[in-house]
């Protein structure tokens, strides 16, 4: 349970307005700071997903955001889908919500009628990786200095 005592999260498409609350959700960790920090580029990559309608939030019931996932409907190929971030905040990580979130993901790949979706996995984030392995992603390939030097990025992929 977090330290704000809430438990019960519901999944709401993102919208331009609380573009700074998503942000928010990924300070304090490794992907944040070897990705983001310093630069524009989360409040660029979420403008446009947003725009896209392909940002999905969690939120409390008391409307805190602490979970945000960005998605690609043909991310992988260009044809496939991509699940290209997911975050939780601070002090409710641990607690499912980007499990229920990854199942949201693939919900909407279901809906769409693909037999696969992709994700990728920094190699310093191996917690992330074991949770996307107990949901069903096996790894494909590990590439080295895929976006930064010396950051390894697993692609995973589930069969649906």
């Amino acid at each position: 349970m977090s330290s704000k005592g809430e438990r019960y999260v519901h999944f709401e498409i993102a919208n331009m307005d609380r573009w700074d609350e998503y942000i928010a959700v990924f300070y304090n960790s490794p992907l944040y700071d070897r990705y983001f920090k310093g630069t524009d580029a989360l409040q660029k990559l979420l403008e446009k997903a947003i725009k896209d309608g392909n940002v999905v939030s969690a939120e409390t019931s008391s409307g805190e955001i602490v979970g945000v996932m960005v998605y690609e409907r043909k991310g992988m190929f260009a044809e496939l889908p991509y699940l290209a971030l997911l975050g939780v905040k601070d002090g409710y990580r641990g607690q499912a919500i980007g499990s229920r979130l990854l199942d949201v993901y693939v919900n909407i790949c279901r809906k769409t009628g693909v037999n696969k979706c992709f994700i990728c996995v920094s190699h310093f984030n191996p917690r992330a990786r074991a949770l996307y392995q107990r949901k069903g992603f096996q790894p494909v390939v590990l590439i080295p200095d895929l976006i930064r030097p010396g950051i390894n990025e697993w692609l995973l992929m589930k069969q649906l």
